[in-house]
């Protein structure tokens, strides 16, 4: 090799043949002034301004300088690129939403997030503290915006502003189970939603810019979507699918662009254990915990977000819709009828009798196409009784299910299309719901029951051919099987036993339409039923498939029927009546079956003021029925009916509609238990807050985590030092791992290859201050490894020394490069473990 050559020598660290590899011809390159800049040592041309072509800064030979720090992150380049791809994203979280009013309190508080975040990047705090800081942010933001009149001087939140932003969430989840997507105006709508896109951009952020990982960051465009394609079907548009298209190719550009995505390593990453559990705590965040604070994700709001009769996502049991219309403060008119007999009448849909789910839906298999064969006794084999024909006119409906009164028996008016029936439970069942204009008559022959004839009817326990109406689920709760066999000692018969279920859910239990939903057991399955027995509080929802289980329990074949409760009269021009029906209407009750009178209805929601006539409340009534006893039907009496579903679908806001202390025969130590019972749920600390407590406390736990094992290991070194019972190689080997490790924690390395001496050179360059310690250290290495000293042998270094070395080190460092240092020390994931 000549004088003259330019390569670097290999005491500079180069190759010795100082040539690109497979033979590549390394030229020099032009710059703008026309200097020519040669190539580095790897082939790669360094910049005029002495710097890679991957930005990081180069001695004049093509060297990295060693322990020098990376160039800052272009922070305000990837907040735009995160405020564009939210907004992206937020395109089709809009489908569910009607307007744009919820838009400026979001926009305020991702763009406090993202200033707050991007500030403390550029700052080069520590990524872990970044995102504590962007949680602060987000608290910060929420508070200005919906609370800063329960917030001390409008911004620092106080115990007043949790207990309002507890009041703001409860509020929200009872707007969203009331009324259909898309949703309104509402302030705890917004509230939650500044909260859901709040997480997702601090999310975002941290796996963008902390984690350069710009594939998982595309997870929080996905959970923004999640929300409205299970609250509503088809509010995520093709508009709203191509927005969240473009936002994730815009991310992953973008992070390539702008230095966001890590470069490939042949040797292992440092911190590779930890970059994974962070990467699997955001996605559980994403996956598990945003669903989990959206109020009613899993227990009426969402994906329940639509009422009973209105277009709704997959997934909506009957029983839980009920719930949602009764709660709607809009009661839509769905329906009017007029009868032969000028009464009203209970307006079935559906039944449901397989309670094994977790949610109830009817059985749409086994379905006759042929309507006339509901008029072929062999094939509707109930027992006929008066018969009453119904006209039905629709406003405004968009069931599957037709409303009938049980049991029809010939229909017209629908067309001979798309029409079946269930030989089963004479449901009646349209493939498409645009019903709305129609109308069509329906022909039913109502129940003949009377209490003689359900007192004497024979037990059909053992009938196999109502195995399915007896079949008790595996997971059903204890309390249902205690309540009715509580409920029906020193009852004789099957009809004595239903009614003693019944008059006790209607006297011991509390009728509440709003409770279930704000407690968390919303109609829906076992779990639900296992909270209204110990709250002994719930509608209709609750109250029919509660006494067709205890009905099950004692032997009687019982099944759910979903429909409308009868309803006031309302005169027409011409002089007749008609019977309007809206979703303030909407019930269940349970159906039992007695040989020989077929399926009755009983009536066990103490909200609904009446009962039928064969199965009186009260045990006065029972012996006047029983000795009075003429053809009865399923009908209640006029009296009743004046305003029957005004009470359930309209409670008071400051007690339960039914006012079930006001019925003859309550207990009014009965009336006060449930309320009791339920008070606590309401008074304690809402379990959000909890839960966001114990997360800050388990994420500033985490962030301290790597100081207070960063700090037991530097006193563990000093204690080694000082140790004479160890061997010299262990003392000195001790303070230069601690040296090694004060170097790594504040940026700056060396090659693994390098010797002592040379490496303690790299990292001590810029530490004049530090030079005698630095010889100490040298010195004590060089002798434990080559110099073989005896037992007598002591350490020049002293404690002392390493204080100095790491003085010097944070003397030489910027206030980010302190605060690295100091929160999360790169030694721990790379470093010596000693």
């Amino acid at each position: 090799m000549s004088a003259s050559d330019p390569t670097p020598r290999a005491d500079h660290g180069a190759t010795s043949a100082g040539t690109p590899a497979a033979g590549a011809t390394a030229t020099a390159a032009p710059t703008a002034q026309g200097r020519s800049v040669p190539p580095d040592a790897t082939g790669r041309r360094a910049a005029p301004d002495g710097r890679s072509s991957a930005g990081h800064p180069r001695t004049p030979h093509g060297q990295d300088i060693p322990g020098a720090r990376p160039p800052r992150p272009r922070v305000i380049e990837l907040g735009l690129l995160l405020l564009a791809a939210i907004a992206l994203g937020c395109v089709g979280m809009a489908g569910a939403l009607n307007g744009l009013w919820w838009l400026p309190s979001v926009a305020a508080t991702v763009l406090t997030v993202l200033v707050v975040t991007g500030a403390a990047r550029w700052l080069r705090v520590p990524s872990p503290l970044v995102t504590v800081l962007g949680l602060a942010a987000l608290l910060l933001a929420l508070t200005v915006v919906h609370l800063p009149i329960h917030a001390l001087l409008g911004f620092i939140p106080t115990g007043e502003t949790f207990g309002a932003a507890a009041e703001l969430w409860r509020s929200s989840g009872d707007f969203i189970s009331r009324d259909a997507a898309p949703y309104g105006p509402n302030p705890g709508l917004a509230f939650v939603l500044c909260t859901l896109v709040g997480l997702v951009t601090v999310f975002m952020e941290t796996v963008l810019v902390g984690l350069r990982m710009a594939g998982l960051a595309c997870l929080g465009i996905l959970a923004l979507l999640v929300v409205p394609a299970l609250t509503l079907p088809g509010s995520v548009t093709a508009l709203g699918l191509a927005a969240a298209a473009l936002a994730a190719l815009a991310l992953l550009a973008g992070s390539r662009f702008w230095g966001a995505t890590r470069a490939q390593r042949i040797a292992p990453t440092p911190g590779g254990l930890p970059r994974a559990l962070l990467v699997i705590a955001g996605v559980l965040a994403v996956v598990l915990f945003v669903p989990a604070v959206m109020p009613g994700f899993f227990n009426g709001a969402f994906p329940q977000g639509s009422s009973f009769t209105a277009e709704r996502a997959s997934g909506v049991g009957p029983l839980r819709a009920v719930g949602q219309d009764l709660r709607s403060d809009e009661h839509t008119r769905r329906f009017s009828y007029t009868t032969s007999d000028d009464q009203p009448q209970y307006m079935r849909l559906l039944t449901l009798s397989d309670f094994d789910q977790d949610e109830w839906f009817p059985d749409v298999e086994n379905l006759d196409g042929d309507l006339s064969g509901l008029a072929d006794a062999a094939r509707n084999p109930v027992p006929r009784g008066t018969e009453v024909s119904a006209k039905v006119v629709f406003d405004d409906f968009s069931e599957h299910w037709l409303p009938a009164p049980y049991a029809p028996v010939a229909v017209s008016g629908l067309g001979d299309e798309g029409w079946a029936w269930s030989p089963r439970d004479l449901s009646i069942f349209s493939e498409s719901t645009g019903m709305s204009g129609a109308e069509y008559t329906v022909t039913s022959a109502l129940p003949r029951a009377t209490p003689e004839a359900l007192r004497t009817a024979p037990s059909v326990a053992s009938d196999p051919q109502l195995g399915d109406y007896l079949r008790l689920p595996a997971n059903r709760p204890q309390s249902v099987a205690d309540a009715a066999r509580t409920f029906t000692e020193g009852a004789d018969t099957d009809y004595d036993r239903a009614l003693a279920i019944q008059n006790h859910l209607r006297d011991d239990f509390r009728y509440d339409v709003t409770a279930p939903l704000a407690q968390g057991y919303d109609a829906g399955g076992m779990g639900s039923l296992d909270e209204f027995m110990r709250t002994r509080t719930g509608y209709s929802g609750h109250f029919a498939p509660a006494m067709a289980l205890m009905a099950r329990e004692v032997g009687i074949p019982a099944r759910v029927a979903v429909g409308y409760l009868p309803t006031a009269p309302v005169e027409d021009p011409d002089g007749g009546r008609s019977f309007p029906v809206s979703t303030g209407d909407s019930h269940a009750w349970p159906e039992l079956y007695f040989q020989g009178v077929g399926w009755v209805r009983f009536e066990p929601t103490p909200g609904v003021p009446s009962t039928p006539d064969y199965a009186p409340d009260s045990a006065q009534d029972q012996g006047g029925e029983g000795s009075q006893a003429t053809e009865e039907t399923a009908a209640p009496s006029d009296e009743p009916e004046q305003q029957p579903s005004e009470e359930p679908s309209d409670p008071p806001s400051d007690q339960p509609s039914d006012q079930p202390g006001e019925q003859p025969g309550d207990d009014p130590s009965q009336d006060q238990s449930p309320q009791d019972e339920a008070a606590p749920a309401t008074a304690a600390v809402p379990w959000w807050l909890v839960t966001g407590v114990l997360g800050l406390l388990a994420l500033l736990a985490l962030a301290a985590a790597p100081r207070v094992v960063r700090g037991r290991r530097r006193r563990a070194r000093i204690a080694a030092l000082q140790d004479a019972s160890l061997t010299p190689q262990r003392r000195a080997n001790a303070a230069w791992d601690e040296f090694r490790a004060l170097a790594e924690d504040h940026g700056v390395t060396s090659p693994a290859s390098d010797t002592p001496r040379v490496r303690a050179r790299r990292l001590a360059a810029g530490l004049p201050g530090a030079q005698t310690a630095v010889d100490h250290l040298v010195a004590d290495v060089e002798s434990a490894s080559y110099g073989a000293p005896d037992s007598r042998w002591t350490p020049r270094t002293t404690p002392e020394d390493l204080t100095l070395v790491r003085d010097e080190f944070r003397k030489r460092a910027s206030r980010g490069g302190r605060l690295r240092a100091d929160w999360w020390p790169a030694s721990l994931w790379s470093g010596p473990r000693g």
